[in-house]
């Protein structure tokens, strides 16, 4: 073997011993790197999964809810033996449904004060799609949360106080956790627990399944999903029939 052909071997030796050690590196490199992204993704499921337990524990249903998880009931336990049961279907964002609440929503609350009706509240959110925010259904947590607390009829009657004059403004966090809470004197520990309620949207499941099953309801017995919209004992109100509101027992009983 000439001293050229000797050379040659020899750096070809060298440069595939060079080439062994890289892909040896390339090779370790790989590996770290696939522990690394399997360390990652153990450690995202494990934090999702933790997360979603937090969620799961401190999910509540509002005291004064339906059994069939539709409504929030309004001055409970005080209904008389046969009274109608009245539903009002409704989004916090709707303009027509605070114009419905400043006309007639004193005297549903006096009718259930009294025994007359039984009157369940059916919070709506469905307008949070269409005005891409999240309003309805934080302001729906928020009036569940203060059911936790004794305040629901108050804390409802609030948030349309508030209702933004352009719609889809939305409700703020500040609006909803601390402004109506002080000016309906929800205070002290009571004021902590729904808070503590609100911060965690434990709320949230229920108001969610209310809206689902609103809609459900409301596409079976009307065929369209709207706010406001009235149910006695199951059946629709039609709205053409409302007029001043000393009628609406009467119009109630017509319709039972």
């Amino acid at each position: 073997m000439t001293q050229n052909n000797r050379e040659r071997l020899r750096q070809a030796q060298a440069d595939a011993a060079k080439q062994q050690r890289l892909n040896r590196i390339i090779g370790v490199g790989a590996a770290i790197l696939v522990i690394v992204l399997i360390a990652v993704f153990v450690g995202v499921l494990m934090q999702n999964q933790s997360q979603q337990a937090v969620n799961s524990s401190s999910a509540i249903t509002p005291p004064n809810a339906t059994s069939d998880g539709k409504a929030v009931v309004v001055s409970p336990g005080v209904a008389k033996q046969g009274a109608p049961v009245v539903e009002l279907f409704f989004d916090y964002q709707c303009p027509v449904c605070k114009q419905f609440e400043s006309i007639y929503g004193s005297t549903l609350n006096t009718l259930a004060a009294s025994g007359d009706i039984e009157l369940h509240y059916r919070t709506m959110s469905f307008l949070d799609a269409s005005l891409a925010n999240d309003a309805s259904l934080r302001a729906g947590i928020a009036a569940t949360c203060a059911d936790t607390v004794g305040q629901y009829s108050a804390f409802h009657n609030e948030i349309y106080a508030e209702q933004p004059a352009t719609e889809g403004e939305g409700y703020t966090d500040a609006t909803l956790r601390a402004t109506i809470p002080a000016r309906i004197g929800i205070t002290g520990d009571s004021l902590t627990t729904f808070q503590s309620c609100y911060d965690k949207q434990a709320t949230k499941a229920f108001v969610t399944t209310m809206g689902d099953l609103g809609v459900q309801d409301m596409q079976t017995v009307t065929k369209q999903v709207a706010t406001p919209t009235v149910f006695v004992n199951g059946k629709n109100l039609p709205f053409s029939g409302l007029g001043d509101p000393s009628g609406l027992l009467d119009l109630i009983k017509q319709n039972a």
